[in-house]
């Protein structure tokens, strides 16, 4: 499938005027899995002013009528071509074809369950697979009113963007055998793009949550009031496992955030809220039919962390129903108009607006991570960035788009203030309700409301590559009183502070304006306290901060003993400590009264082990000392996260073992302290790092592990779905017995033997990926040739390749098999396919090639297509990265003192 361009796009809009979209689907025969097709029809009323119209589908074209009659056409590349269309008339094209059903997770996505056998299917398109499922123009600017209708079995649920004419209540439903149909007739939408279109169709269990009633508030409010009904949807095998309550209550409190603040009411109907499986996305904002990953739910207690990231989402989904589906940008190039703002927006309603008050926690520790990482590659681009056609999109779906962007707002409001930030996205969602807008005009909003020329700033913020860096510095006199507290914009090494100045070179960085706060403290009776809080506007490399009147008093360096740049994470930079920080931040951490402050500093010093500026082993131990002590359930999540990525990508290989039984004893010391509280949420993350670390423990050494209190194998004991007797999660359960396969400590036998204890669709996939780790050479060629084979779901690809990858032995694939075979399956596969493929496939071990094989591998394969290579560069950076903290001398930098 060729990739629509930018200018083909431009082009189609400037001489196409799309003034409706009728579209039928028949579902009739979706619930039998050897048909791969389904009738489609859409009628596109266009006016055009030249009379050649082109028509995005991947499918089959059975007939294309003119005004109702059969007209001539041409059909390649997902493209049908229309001539002799008259100009500037309403003309009506109707496609009538044959569209295909997917298991990629994109177009029309069908999935059967194994532990029922029920159907459902669901629709996924952004940034353009919209045409996978009807005749459509894809593209974000081209907006109309939509009418579906879809024929399916009478016992199915259907939902779209619209609302069911036919309200059929259960008694109703009750009539139809299963082989009856029913064609369900949906109210005509509000203008939208063909990307957030949606239809869900099948045997999905729906749960009622009545209805929220209300309008915008404010000034400037639009005065309406509405009345939302409001349902969620799900497999009917994971329906009595629903936390419903959560569900609808965090729902119900963000329609009363967003309402009061956005002041133009709701304009969408209804707000279906669907779980699916399958799911390439965490969510997908298609206006009145909201779609999720199924992973928000579970057979087990969900944890508080897991709670608040769905919580999130959802929050971030409803921005959306104006940042995105009301305004729509125009082309790629502004994604981040809707998706930077829906982070940001999401963020803040569940930490202002909900039970989760620590989400900015989160944010600060797990969420900006993924920004500096991605902002650190070579392929780092703006958050305004170039996007010439939809697969360069599909790869900016990426952390500076969302995170950074996000962050970059948080320091816009912080500059401007909330009231200019709040009249600025009314005035956008006045002006542009129901088109599509672009940065410019959002800017023009935001400059009128606070009465400033922010053309600079965006420039800086917005055109710009690379984090900003930041370190202090201070001068004493003998007596050790401060005599000069500067901020720097560290621009290069040559900027770093003495101590680092054998450290990875950092890029050169544009110097920005920031309003942040930097806070200063001290120990006391072993416990952090802080001495100062200074609040700081800076847009020079080095600037003076204030002290006049805060450390006159005192301004002695034993008030300073830690400097936190950054405190409450108002702005988007990459910060370091100076070695005093750093080592009191190792020791201290837990003591910190304040979560964002805590967050803030486990953020700083993780830069500084991507930096090699940390040993990898010296922050694992700090972490297995404060994170028990740590009250913010998702931060723990993330710490544990990092933890993760020291074992299998930053310590020597020489030293995981050793390691990683230190690790596992440490683990179990801290159930015996009671400081690992039995039954939380935090415990599933502990046993989670127990089972990632036993995968460097050798197989012969599987006895040799640690052993809990009552004498059994901590890891067979998980296995068996305990812990020190009490009952661990399905997803416990299954990282041990994956780490078993691994080592080869389970069969074949007993992992099927596992399965037929429980067929649900989530347990068969977690059996995959077990079954995929066993070191045994002919299953693991059988597994990879399945994997090429493109016959694999989604789901099932990326379980089938992480199983591969966690095996301790490479027997039955060629090491350089991925390099044989990347640029055959990307040609082949959807982008999504190719993207997981990647993911999932490339080598990240240096012991089956380095940073420079591969480098040497592109230099000798410039013409690959260059979505895929850019994955593959970054890839490979982060294998680079690696390399560098493996090889590190930690005795030369600040943090070598033990903790």
């Amino acid at each position: 499938m060729r990739p629509l361009t930018y200018r083909e796009a431009q082009h189609r809009s400037q001489i196409l005027d799309l003034k409706y979209m009728d579209v039928f689907v028949d579902l009739s025969s979706a619930g039998l899995m050897q048909e791969n097709t389904y009738p489609v029809s859409s009628t596109l009323t266009v006016q055009a002013t030249e009379p050649t119209v082109v028509i995005d589908f991947t499918g089959i074209v059975d007939i294309v009528c003119l005004n109702g009659q059969p007209h001539p056409f041409t059909y390649a590349d997902d493209r049908i071509t229309v001539c002799g269309i008259p100009p500037h008339e309403n003309c009506d094209i109707t496609v009538r074809g044959h569209a295909f059903f997917s298991r990629t997770g994109e177009g029309l996505h069908r999935y059967k369950d194994p532990e029922d056998e029920r159907i459902y299917l669901y629709t996924q398109f952004e940034p353009q697979d919209a045409h996978r499922a009807w005749p459509c123009f894809d593209q974000p600017d081209m907006k109309a009113p939509w009418h579906f209708t879809v024929k399916a079995p009478a016992h199915w649920v259907v939902t779209s963007n619209g609302v069911d004419k036919a309200v059929l209540n259960a008694t109703f439903l009750g009539k139809f055998q299963e082989s009856a149909t029913i064609e369900h007739d949906f109210t005509v939408t509000e203008p939208l793009p063909a990307y957030i279109t949606a239809l869900v169709a099948g045997e999905y269990a729906v749960i009622d949550g009545g209805t929220w009633s209300g309008g915008a508030s404010g000034q400037g409010a639009d005065g309406k009031y509405v009345t939302i009904p409001l349902r969620l949807m799900c497999r009917t095998a994971l329906a009595p496992y629903v936390d419903s309550d959560d569900i609808f209550e965090v729902t119900r409190s963000g329609l009363d955030f967003f309402h009061e603040r956005y002041g133009l009411t709701y304009p969408w109907g209804s707000y279906d809220q669907v779980f699916v499986p399958e799911y390439n996305l965490g969510a997908m904002e298609n206006p009145g039919c909201v779609t999720f990953t199924e992973s928000f739910l579970s057979r087990d207690t969900l944890t508080w962390a897991q709670r608040q990231r769905r919580a999130n989402t959802i929050l971030h989904e409803m921005s959306h129903m104006w940042f995105g589906d009301l305004v729509t940008p125009r082309w790629w190039n502004d994604l981040w108009l809707k998706e930077s703002f829906a982070d940001h927006q999401g963020t803040l309603a569940a930490a202002t607006a909900t039970q989760y008050t620590g989400e900015w926690a989160s944010f600060a520790i797990a969420r900006k991570a993924w920004a500096y990482q991605q902002d650190q590659l070579p392929t780092t681009h703006p958050i305004l960035a170039d996007i010439p056609d939809v697969t360069a999109a599909k790869n900016n779906f990426d952390g500076i788009t969302y995170a950074k962007g996000a962050s970059v707002l948080k320091q816009l409001v912080a500059w401007v203030g909330d009231e200019a930030f709040y009249a600025a996205a009314r005035a956008y969602f006045t002006k542009f309700a129901f088109a599509s807008a672009q940065m410019s005009d959002l800017l023009e909003c935001l400059s009128k409301a606070c009465g400033q020329d922010l053309s600079q700033w965006a420039h800086t913020w917005l055109d710009t590559t690379g984090p900003t860096f930041l370190r202090t510095d201070m001068e004493t006199d003998e007596d050790g009183r401060i005599l000069t507290f500067d901020l720097i914009h560290m621009n290069n090494a040559d900027d770093l502070a003495e101590e680092y100045a054998d450290a990875y070179p950092l890029p050169p960085t544009v110097i920005r304006p920031h309003r942040l706060i930097i806070s200063t403290w001290a120990i006391r009776d072993d416990i952090l306290v802080r001495t100062h809080r200074f609040d700081v506007r800076t847009d020079t490399q080095r600037t003076a901060i204030d002290t006049d009147g805060v450390l006159a008093y005192s301004g002695a360096i034993e008030d300073v003993q830690l400097i936190v740049i950054n405190d409450e994470d108002l702005t988007y930079a990459v910060s370091f400590f100076d070695e005093n920080s750093a080592a009191i931040a190792l020791k201290y951490v837990s003591s910190c009264p304040t979560p964002i402050t805590r967050a803030v500093m486990w953020s700083t010093v993780w830069n500084m082990v991507r930096e090699a500026l940390i040993s990898p082993a010296e922050y694992m131990k700090s972490v297995l000392q404060h994170a028990p002590d740590e009250s913010e359930e998702p931060v723990v999540r993330r710490l544990i996260d990092t933890c993760v990525t020291v074992f299998d990508s930053y310590l020597p290989y020489e030293e995981r073992r050793s390691q990683a039984l230190t690790c596992m004893q440490r683990i179990e010391d801290l159930y015996d302290s009671g400081r690992i509280r039995a039954g939380s949420g935090a415990e599933r993350e502990w046993l989670r790092l127990y089972c990632a670390a036993a995968r460097y423990v050798l197989t012969c050494d599987l006895e040799s592990l640690p052993h809990s209190t009552e004498g059994g194998n901590g890891l067979r004991e998980l296995s068996q779905g305990f812990w020190r007797g009490r009952q661990v999660t399905r997803a416990t359960i299954w990282q041990a017995r994956t780490v078993l396969a691994a080592h080869g400590a389970v069969t074949c036998d007993q992992l099927n033997a596992w399965l037929a204890e429980d067929m649900s669709g989530e347990t068969v996939t977690r059996h995959r990926q077990a079954l995929s780790a066993l070191p045994d050479a002919q299953l693991r060629s059988a597994r990879w040739q399945e994997v090429l084979s493109g016959t694999l779901s989604n789901d099932d690809l990326s379980a089938t390749l992480a199983g591969l990858r966690m095996s301790t032995q490479n027997e039955g694939i060629d090491p350089h098999a991925f390099f044989d075979e990347v640029v055959s399956l990307w040609n082949r596969s959807s982008i999504g396919i190719g993207i997981r493929f990647v993911a999932g496939a490339f080598p990240h071990d240096r012991r089956i090639c380095s940073s420079e094989d591969v480098h040497a591998w592109l230099e000798e394969n410039p013409h690959i297509p260059q979505a895929l290579q850019r994955l593959l560069v970054e890839e490979n950076d982060h294998l680079r990265r690696a390399e560098r903290i493996q090889d590190a001398d930690f005795t030369s930098f600040a943090c070598r003192h033990s903790v």
